[in-house]
């Protein structure tokens, strides 16, 4: 079943949306190019992951703390070629695209709004519908362990607004949820952490959130959807040969 942890807890959802000048962990897409929404989602979903080593820097240690306890904010932006090129700059973890691509998303650390780059404060949000994607394969998913995480396909989000709430869940995952299987946390950590994503509508979302054991992302309703809106299930990593039956026979995550 889905678990409590601290980001289900009512009050505190609205003190963090409350908040005049939030700490914020900024998504940033690659413009030009132009993937699959399961390719960009698991791009976010990864980078948001992978940028979470720099919490052990002492140049980023009380940023990652604060934005913690106060925040979990993310907003994803989007940059052209050349601002691009700038953003690769600043501290931050880059997820490719395919390959030969280059970078797909960027994550960076997490800093007060207020005190972000003049870069970040040119770039636009980044907000393509769903249904603006091209279609194609669907992603492998790796023998690694992987994390999943399961879209509620029956609430209507921008691109943008889907990268940040993966985002979400893959870390409330591995922190509330630990691994799935003994030494799985460390293996998905050191294969650059794997993520699947996937989608459940109606009664298939309910059973998933109340038998197995998940943690639900519960928006603060600053943008898109209302609070207290279930966005994302997230399941810890383990391996793929080891999720239940329901869970490898879920719908990829809908595109064009």
């Amino acid at each position: 079943m889905a678990e409590k942890n601290l980001y289900d807890d009512e009050a505190l959802a609205l003190q963090r949306a409350a908040q005049d000048d939030p700490w914020v962990l900024y998504l940033v897409v690659r413009r030009a190019l132009a993937p699959t929404l399961e390719a960009l989602l698991v791009a976010a979903a990864r980078a948001t992951a992978g940028v979470t080593a720099l919490s052990l820097d002492p140049a980023w240690r009380d940023a990652f703390q604060h934005w913690g306890a106060r925040s979990f904010r993310k907003v994803c932006l989007r940059a052209s070629e050349r601002e691009w090129a700038a953003l690769e700059a600043l501290a931050g973890f880059t997820v490719e695209g395919s390959a030969g691509d280059g970078g797909l998303v960027r994550a960076l650390p997490p800093r007060k709004k207020s005190a972000r780059e003049r870069l970040l404060v040119k770039l636009q949000a980044y907000s393509p519908a769903p249904e603006a994607f091209p279609p194609g394969e669907g992603l492998a998913v790796p023998q690694a362990p992987t994390a999943l995480l399961v879209v509620h396909g029956q609430v209507p989000m921008s691109a943008g607004k889907l990268a940040a709430q993966v985002g979400h869940a893959v870390l409330m995952a591995a922190q509330a949820l630990g691994p799935g299987d003994p030494g799985a946390l460390e293996g998905w950590v050191h294969a650059g952490h794997p993520c699947a994503v996937r989608e459940a509508t109606g009664e298939l979302w309910a059973a998933l959130r109340r038998e197995e054991r998940c943690v639900a992302v519960r928006d603060a309703g600053l943008t898109e959807v209302s609070p207290g809106t279930e966005t994302v299930l997230g399941f810890a990593p383990r391996a793929p040969s080891r999720w239940p039956e329901r869970l490898r026979d879920l719908p990829r995550v809908r595109s064009a």
